[in-house]
């Protein structure tokens, strides 16, 4: 039987990977055995070490770049990796800046559909945010497009965050989608908690497996079949034609710089510092994320930065610390200058 994938897509900082480490802890507790595949667009893995220290699950990993445009050759051979292992389930988290239409089109590419089946399509929202995306990157028209594209074709979307704003600007997020969505069921929530019954229905583990066909999309004729399944539990199909454009890239201002932490830096930094160093770059930083040292505290912590809010947890991580950052025509030397001036200052 083929095994059931599901794409989680969405802007930076929306919320997927919370909403990915919510889905893996309920498919063990189903007894499944799930595989992942994290696709980051910096140098450096956060999200992957998050996903293997909360979730104890093996990730196959897909950096410094999209998957769906310069990773996207990488894909066929990274799936193949994980299928060896015999997972019950493949969740694919993509970039932020990622189509996932063209992941859904890769696996109806022979090598993949036999063996691989797309089950659901979630693109998830940040509430706070999302309503000026297409202001704030018009001069990036393939982001723009990307970012319609990431509802177009979702199943499912999540609007997250969604008590930190007012109720009125949820039901202009709810208009807003449903004109590029009219058939996708929409949630409102906050870190990304939903039912997840609807989600992985159909999903069992290997050993318990018939030839009961499973639920999920199919190819027919050239054209992908879209499931309508409710989180309310109605379910339906409609078919939708394929775009005819040759493929693009999904973005082209956003860039990835990974800075590391100067010998100077041995004992840290104050984390007022670094969170006035974020709020230095304004508009174009539109996320960091990273493992740093405090000053005065003991271990790392894991540093997470989106729509102007920073959130800190305790890490296990390991290794030398660091930050990546993701923005609009990043200047790495720049960047990289100014963060080497910022421990120098007395």
């Amino acid at each position: 039987m083929k095994i059931p994938v599901i794409i989680l897509s969405g802007f930076l900082g929306s919320g997927k990977t919370t909403l990915l480490l919510t889905l893996l802890k309920e498919s063990k507790a189903r007894g499944l055995n799930p595989g992942v595949v994290m696709n980051e667009l910096g140098k450096k893995d956060v999200d992957g070490y998050i996903l293997q220290e909360h979730g104890g699950t093996i990730v196959e990993k897909l950096l410094d770049g999209c998957v769906c445009c310069s990773r996207k050759e990488e894909l066929p051979k990274t799936l193949g990796l994980l299928l060896s292992r015999r997972p019950d389930v493949i969740f694919i988290e993509l970039t932020g800046v990622a189509d996932p239409e063209e992941i859904a089109k890769s696996l109806l590419e022979p090598s993949l559909s036999e063996r691989l089946k797309l089950h659901y399509s979630i693109t998830v929202l940040d509430a706070e945010n999302v309503l000026e995306y297409g202001s704030r990157f018009s001069a990036d028209k393939q982001l723009v497009r990307t970012l319609r594209r990431q509802l177009s074709s979702a199943d499912l979307i999540i609007v997250n965050k969604s008590d930190l704003v007012e109720p009125e600007t949820l039901w202009r997020i709810e208009k807003m989608a449903s004109r590029h969505n009219a058939e996708s069921e929409i949630v409102f929530t906050h870190y990304s908690e939903i039912n997840l019954t609807p989600l992985l229905a159909g999903i069992i583990p290997r050993e318990q497996r018939t030839s009961v066909p499973q639920r999920g999309r199919s190819d027919m004729n050239g054209t992908t079949l879209k499931r309508m399944n409710s989180l309310h539990g109605g379910q339906g199909a409609t078919a939708v034609q394929e775009p005819e454009s040759a493929q693009q890239a999904s973005y082209s201002q956003v860039a990835a710089v990974t800075l590391t932490f100067p010998p100077e830096a041995a004992n840290g930094i104050r984390m007022e510092q670094l969170e006035g160093f974020f709020r230095e770059w304004g508009d174009s930083l539109v996320r960091a994320k990273g493992h740093v040292r405090l000053a005065g505290q003991d271990g790392v912590q894991l540093v997470q930065y989106a729509g102007n809010r920073c959130n800190w947890e305790f890490s296990r991580y390991p290794g030398q610390p660091y930050l990546v950052f993701i923005g609009l025509h990043l200047d790495e030397k720049q960047l990289t200058d100014r963060w080497s001036a910022l421990f120098q200052q007395p």
